[in-house]
């Protein structure tokens, strides 16, 4: 898929728009979730620090949500070629800030960004100073980590973190991290739960409550105890 650029000044001012006067975006039509309108992902990791604990290190954020195109996670889908299908778009329109092997972080305006983790490389559409839209393609889900070795299943790694230098990235320096809770996804808003890894999300009357289970309507009552955690961008899905 080849890379969406769009060179405009307009395109950088809608970016900016998008954030409050804090540069804190909480707008519940700013941000998108970051995949095709029409198709339902899996929510597997509710706010989470990077601790695999139940309780976060004091003062760690749980500033990430974890989404997958199938679940459970699980190891064999980590071939590239069971993955091509799905791609993580951008969330907002902004400016490629950082796009490093399996990670891209797009700046919207007043030093907000959204990362996108766990990205396959060789599949990464966009470069640093690239100018994007809402929606444009940015890669792959894979089980690639940063630093070697892989992760338990393809999914996407998402997050809000604001960026002092240009250049780095936002992983590199957990004080940029921002707390997930209260922030919107496609009018999704974002509840954390008690433990580090658990929580909702609210739109309406619908509730998805984060698992590793695979629970769409389908199956949540005979498999998930009537739990659903499949979510879609379009507002029109229920």
């Amino acid at each position: 898929m080849s890379r969406l650029i769009i060179l405009s000044a307009v395109s950088l001012a809608l970016a900016v728009a998008c954030t409050g006067d804090d540069g804190d975006p909480r707008d519940a039509d700013s941000f998108r979730l970051p995949w095709a309108a029409d198709e339902a992902w899996f929510f597997v990791g509710g706010p989470h620090c990077d601790s695999a604990a139940d309780i976060c290190p004091s003062g760690a954020p749980r500033y990430a949500l974890d989404f997958a195109p199938r679940a459970p996670l699980t190891g064999f889908l980590c071939d590239p070629s069971e993955n091509d299908e799905y791609w993580i778009t951008a969330a907002a329109s902004g400016v490629v800030r950082v796009a490093d092997r399996s990670l891209v972080e797009i700046e919207h305006g007043d030093g907000i960004r959204t990362g996108y983790y766990h990205l396959r490389s060789s599949s990464l559409a966009v470069a640093p100073g690239d100018i994007v839209e809402a929606g444009a393609p940015l890669g792959n889900p894979s089980c690639e980590h940063r630093r070697g070795g892989t992760v338990p299943g393809p999914h996407l790694h998402l997050y809000f973190c604001t960026a002092v230098e240009p250049a780095a990235a936002c992983l590199d320096d957990r004080a940029s991290l921002l707390t997930a809770e209260g922030r919107t996804l496609s009018g999704w808003q974002i509840q954390a739960g008690e433990d580090n890894y658990s929580g909702n999300l609210l739109r309406g009357g619908d509730t998805r409550t984060a698992t590793a289970l695979a629970c769409p309507a389908t199956n949540a009552d005979e498999d998930c105890a009537g739990v659903r955690n499949d979510v879609t961008p379009n507002r029109d899905e229920r």
